[in-house]
């Protein structure tokens, strides 16, 4: 399996944001604007009005960070009940982006941070892969039923079919937080000889990648 791409790198830290200003200082007005520049954002709030209403947080579009790997583009959000870093590189990018940015604001303004407060951390992963092998490898069935269901257009003079894809999940009905199944299908507008596919998760992006080498084994397992 070759990595193509990460088509985006979500780390959600969920947590009471109040929880780090115990004392009840002032700080909001200036932090928004020094965390615009800090970080180098095209896009940022300048004051607390600026809040998007629609989304009910503060956006940051466009910023830089200089994670162990180089510079990376971040994305940023910042609500009341958590962070939201976006990244086209990892989500380990993204978790080393928001643990320095709480600890920089927290030593500037004296505010209370642990790495413990943090209740939940959750991520969405995309990926572009190419896998070694094909998905009807998986099963004999698969490739039987792929025939019978050809035929049913062989009149038309189209392709054979193919399977294209395959999806897990949890249970999240009794859940308020329902992170993203793990889905994996053939990449759009791309032929199948070329054995391409996206793939979204609700993991790490080291761990996606890990999940979708497990899959790849099971089109070569007997």
């Amino acid at each position: 399996m070759q990595l193509i791409s990460v088509g985006l790198a979500r780390s959600i830290w969920l947590f009471d944001v109040n929880d780090l200003n115990p004392t009840g200082k002032s700080f909001l007005p200036d932090l928004l604007p020094w965390l615009g520049e800090k970080y180098s954002f095209q896009k940022f709030p300048k004051s607390v009005a600026e809040m998007d209403k629609e989304k009910k947080g503060f956006i940051f579009e466009t910023g830089e960070f200089q994670s162990d790997n180089g510079p990376i583009q971040v994305n940023f959000s910042f609500y009341s009940d958590g962070l939201v870093a976006e990244t086209w590189s990892s989500t380990e990018g993204g978790d080393a982006f928001l643990g320095e940015l709480l600890r920089s604001a927290a030593n500037k303004y004296s505010l209370t941070y642990k790495p413990e407060m943090i209740r939940t951390r959750g991520y969405v992963s995309e990926v572009v892969v190419q896998l070694d092998h094909h998905l009807n490898k998986m099963n004999p069935k698969v490739a039987g039923f792929c025939d019978t269901i050809s035929k049913f257009v062989a009149k038309r003079n189209l392709p054979p079919f193919e399977m294209t894809g395959m999806s897990f999940a949890p249970d999240t009905s009794g859940r308020s937080y329902k992170p993203p199944g793990l889905s994996i299908e053939r990449r759009a507008n791309t032929a199948f000889t070329e054995n391409r596919f996206w793939s979204k998760s609700p993991f790490t992006t080291s761990d996606h990648l890990r999940a979708l080498e497990e899959f790849e084994k099971l089109l070569v397992e007997p």
